[in-house]
This record gives structure tokens, sequence and C-alpha cells, in this order.
């Protein structure tokens, strides 16, 4: 029981400590009071965001192909060394000459080189990565101005669903209190039970709306969560803010002036244009290949085998005598014997250690080398029609960015003033059929017209609030979108 009461604890405290650090991830970016704003969304998200994240580290890559770029005009200094132990016939390192017997052997060597000139390709090859370096810096901004669109689009649709809620439920409560009204008619037997079933299937109606707009709220709470990579909560709050109402002016902004701005501050287009830079330096690039190569080199090498003996010196010793016959004719007729002194020889040395031979064996070298390509299997020409093919495509990817922006500020532009007009069409409507609807609940209670007639001008009068509310909001998100095109604070 015991153990029992124990695993129950744990457990206990394991969703305690689980629920804390959920929490905790909700409350990291909101205020004090747990709820979201507009501002500490996108803030959020802009360090949070695994997309954004993403191309931070993309840009440290250019970074760090940038610092390889400029470490390639040092000089490359490399060491060399080895050990090994012979068996059988094999070369001496030390004397060259050809050995039968066990042996250890070693050798070592330090080479440096360092170029002198290549085509100008390293100095195009810094320029290109800086280039580079820079367009991924545009990419880390461009992918904070992405999620930063993401996250107003999810706000507004959360304020949207939630303003549909607020009409949807004023809806069902309208028509709930007519059905009260009417039940009590049906009981003093002034209203057929028509009229009473009519009216709840407008409230099972209005009662759907509801439930519609609040999946959409949750919905649209869902991919803001999931856009601040945040564990999806149902405590989870946006600030409500006050959204003023579109103005019956048009919008003030021209888009050929939202263009021109969005043109120099715009993140993703500088980017297109540092690449196209970048491609231009690539194929001057490419083309040093055809450039001869000049390199100074130096290098230092050593030698050890156990089979060198140290010289210390050579004995000469006589043992004796040898003759030798002389022919004093060349017919061999007369010949004399002489007598030589037989001397033998005897070589001196001694143990021959491992770094006194590398001393003596020291060997060093420098020089210049030269390479001039010639025929490389057209590789160096291949890549010179790369580059210009990447070139072109650089310009081209430059063109289309410029395009799509062009048209989306336009499209936004319309569609801004698109809505603020129906905005204006909307609320005259909304006033008109409000005015219907409140004439048609006094004359259903006077029995002067019937549920169906009366559920007809219910729904206008609702369909007209919801074309109210969503061309609001729709106005209100395409004067952002022209607001972030121009580097305005996107904050209510």
């Amino acid at each position: 029981m015991k153990k029992m009461s124990n695993k129950v604890l744990l457990l206990a405290l394991g969703l305690t400590v689980g629920g804390f650090g959920s929490a905790m991830a909700q409350q990291q970016g909101a205020g004090g009071d747990g709820v979201w704003s507009l501002q500490e969304a996108v803030d959020y998200a802009k360090a949070n965001n695994l997309n954004v994240r993403q191309s931070s580290l993309n840009r440290d890559l250019s970074k760090a192909d940038l610092n390889q770029s400029r470490a390639s005009r040092l000089p490359s200094i490399n060491a060399n060394g080895n050990y090994s132990f012979n068996t059988g016939s094999f070369q001496d390192p030390v004397s060259f000459s050809l050995q039968t017997q066990n042996a250890r052997t070693s050798n070592v060597s330090v080479n440096a080189s360092l170029p002198l000139f290549a085509g100008f390709q390293q100095v195009n090859q810094i320029k290109q990565n800086s280039l580079d370096l820079e367009a991924s810096e545009q990419d880390y901004l461009s992918a904070q101005n992405d999620i930063t669109i993401q996250i107003v689009t999810a706000y507004l649709n959360i304020l949207f669903a939630n303003e549909q809620m607020n009409v949807s439920d004023l809806q069902r409560n309208l028509t709930n209190q007519q059905l009260t009204r009417t039940q009590a008619l049906l009981k003093a037997g002034s209203v057929a039970e028509n009229a009473v079933l009519d009216l709840e299937s407008q409230l099972a109606t209005d009662e759907l709306n509801y439930i519609t707009a609040q999946n959409q709220r949750d919905i649209a709470r869902l991919t803001l969560m999931q856009l601040l990579n945040i564990p999806t909560t149902e405590e989870f709050q946006v600030e409500i803010p006050d959204i003023p109402e579109p103005d019956e002016n048009p919008v003030i902004v021209d888009g050929s002036q939202v263009y021109d701005v969005a043109l120099q501050t715009l993140p993703a287009i500088r980017a297109t244009e540092l690449r196209l830079r970048s491609a231009d330096t690539g194929l001057s690039l490419a083309r040093g290949a055809y450039f001869p190569r000049l390199s100074l080199f130096a290098g230092a090498g050593s030698r050890y085998a156990s089979t060198s003996r140290r010289l210390l010196a050579i004995e000469r010793e006589v043992v004796g005598r040898v003759p030798q016959v002389v022919y004093l004719n060349e017919t061999g007729t007369a010949s004399q014997t002489l007598w030589f002194d037989n001397v033998e020889t005897r070589r001196i040395d001694e143990y021959y250690g491992m770094f006194r031979q590398w001393d003596d064996n020291l060997n060093t070298q420098v020089g210049v080398s030269l390479q001039i390509p010639i025929l490389n299997s057209l590789q160096v020409r291949t890549n010179v029609q790369r580059a210009k093919i990447q070139q072109q495509n650089a310009q081209l990817n430059a063109d289309i960015a410029r395009n799509n922006l062009r048209q989306t500020i336009e499209q936004a532009y319309v569609d801004a003033i698109a809505a603020q007009r129906r905005y204006a069409a909307a609320r005259q409507q909304v006033n008109a059929s409000e005015k219907n609807f409140r004439n048609a609940e006094l004359r259903l209670q006077g029995g002067v017209i019937n549920t169906v007639d009366f559920n007809v001008v219910a729904n206008t009068y609702r369909s007209a609030q919801s074309s109210l509310v969503q061309a609001k909001y729709e106005y209100t998100f395409k004067l952002k979108v022209l607001d972030f095109y121009q580097g305005k604070d996107l904050s209510f």
C-alpha cells in the first residue's frame, strides 16, 4: 500500500511539473497577465520560430564560408611522420641499399606552401562569400518578416472569429427571446404551433453558426500557438485591441508609393540583389581558372633506420704478403714475381640513435611552383558556362521577386479599397436591415406576419452583420500588409 502511494505521489508530481513547464512556455512571451499582445507574439516568434532559427543557422554557415575563404590566403603548413618495423627485404631509407633483416625505420617531414597568384580567384571568392553572407543576413530578416505576416494573419483570424462568435451569440439570444415570447403566445392560443417550430429551427441554426465561429476561433488559436512554437493549451489568450472602424475616405497611401518604399527596405528584395552581385562575382571566379597559378613552397625532412651505425674510424692491418707475377714482354716468356702487403680493413662504429640520425640526415628545400592550365577536359570552360547560367538565373530571380512584390502590393491596395467600400455598403445594409428586423419583431408579436417571413428578415439582418464584420477585418488586414511593406509598426 505504501509503494502504491509513492507511485501516485510521483505521478502527481510529474503531472504538476509538466503542467508548470507548459504554463511557463506559454507565459514566456506573454505579458504579466498571461495574455499575448500582437507585438509580444511577433517578438516571440522572431526568436523561437523554427524556420527563423534555421535561417539563423544558414547565416552562420555563410559566415564560416567567408572566414574560410579569407584563411585560404594564409600559408598552408603540414607535418608528416611515420615509424615502422620491417622484416625481410626492404630498402634502407638512409643508405638506400637493399637490406634483408629486421629493422625499424622512420621518416619525418614538414611542408609549407603559399599561393602567390591564382587568377584573382581567392580575391573573388572572398568577395562572393561576403555577398553571400549579406544575402543570408537579409534572408534571416526576411524569415522574420514572413513569420510576422503569418502571426498578424493568425492573430486577426482569432479576433475575427471572436467577433463572429459575439455576433452569433447576440443572434442566438435574440432568437431565444423571440422563441420564449412565441411559446407564451402558443399557450395563450394566439399563434399556431408551427411558429414555435420555425423559431426552434432558427435557434438550432444560430447555435450551429456560433459553434462554427467557435471552431474557427480554436483553429486560429492553434495556428498561432504552432507559429509561436509553444505547446497547445486551453489557457492561451490573446489581447483584444480596439480596432478602429474603417474610414469612409479612400486609402490615403498609393500602391506605387508603397512599392517604391518596399524596393528600398524589404530584405527579400535586397537578398536577390546581393545574390545577383554574387553571381557576377562567381563568373569572374570561374574565369580565373584560365590563368596560371604561382605558389611558393618550402619543406624540411629527415629519416632514420635502425640498420645504420655511426662510423667512428677505419683500421688497416698488414696480415702477410701476397705474390703477384708481372710479365716483362708481350709473349710472356720473361716474368718477375713481386710481393705486396695484404692489408685488411676493419670498420669501427657505434649505435646511431634516432634523434641523432634525424639531425644528421636533415634536408631542406624551397622553391617556386608554376602551374599553367592547358587542357583539363574542358572543366574550366564548363564551369564558366555554368557561372553564366547562374548569373542569368539570379537576374530572373531578382525580376521575379520584384514582380511578385509589385503584384502583392497592388492586390493588397485594391483589396483594401474594395473592403473599405464593402464595409460602407455593409454598414448601410446593417442599419436598414436592423430597422426592418425591429419592425418585423413588432409585426410578429402583433400577428401581422408569420414566423417564416420573420426568419427571412432576421436572416437578412444576420447576413448583413456577418458581412460587416468580414469587411472590417479584411480591410484591417490589407492595411496591415501595406504598413508592413512600408516598414511601419504593425501593433494596434
